[in-house]
């Protein structure tokens, strides 16, 4: 892959640019915070006093969006968590596909965390806790190392396992003094005032890939293109002409 390069100091994005949701604005607004943080995954939160910007990805819905995301940090040099899920209704992490791009975001240096739906937790027969542990090393079996950082799924709620040591919590509130999110495409005005005026410190900014890169819309039978309909209609016609032609040709 060939790296994205800029050059000289690029000036902040406006509002109105970061309305549009797209890669060249994805770009933009990453080059534009690599100026001014250290951009990090959980995984490698500075201890040295130094502003910082934890990258997360909540991958809800499609493993494909967050590949070409990943694949587009990787030739800016950044390093982000993608948090995937193993109890969704979008895409099976274990199904091959899946499990081989969950990998090759690991191999291009992202962290691999777990996105833990609570609600789901609950619909099982083990308690929320033997859940997550589970799901944990089902995780570490697809990417072949420690899941190291966890995030809570809309609409589980934050708070929830902020005792077990073993892992980083995305919801623990020293890691979001300062949060920002795309979700549902509304940010907010006061967010971004913080992030783009203000310049903080210590961010935590979740970006959720397929508002980015939405996602192919799969084909159904009754997906039609213009081309689709205007064939089933010569069809049509050449069928009833077919009929007709067999008609006469009984009745002479």
């Amino acid at each position: 892959m060939r790296p994205i390069r800029q050059t000289g100091f690029l000036d902040k994005p406006t509002f109105k640019e970061l309305t549009k949701f797209d890669l060249r604005t994805y770009i933009r607004l990453m080059t534009y915070l690599r100026q001014i943080y250290r951009i990090v995954p959980f995984c490698e939160i500075p201890d040295e006093d130094v502003p910082y910007l934890i990258l997360r990805h909540d991958v809800d819905v499609s493993l494909e969006s967050a590949l070409k995301m990943a694949e587009v940090e990787y030739k800016m040099g950044l390093r982000s968590t993608y948090f995937v899920l193993l109890s969704g209704n979008h895409y099976n992490s274990f199904e091959g596909r899946s499990a081989a791009i969950i990998k090759q975001m690991s191999g291009l240096g992202h962290e691999i965390g777990l996105h833990y739906d609570l609600n789901q937790y609950r619909c099982y027969a083990k308690n929320t806790v033997q859940a997550l542990e589970t799901e944990l090393r089902a995780l570490e079996s697809i990417i072949g190392k420690k899941v190291r950082s966890i995030s809570s799924h809309a609409p589980s709620g934050p708070g929830s396992f902020l005792s077990i040591s073993s892992c980083i919590n995305a919801d623990d509130p020293c890691l979001r003094g300062v949060y920002i999110h795309d979700s549902r495409k509304l940010w907010t005005i006061k967010s971004l005032y913080i992030l783009l005026d203000n310049r903080p410190r210590k961010v935590q900014l979740l970006i959720h890939p397929f508002h980015w890169f939405p996602p192919a819309k799969p084909r159904t039978k009754l997906d039609l293109t213009f081309l689709d309909v205007l064939w089933l209609l010569y069809r049509t016609r050449t069928l009833i002409i077919r009929v007709v032609d067999s008609r006469e040709s009984c009745e002479n």
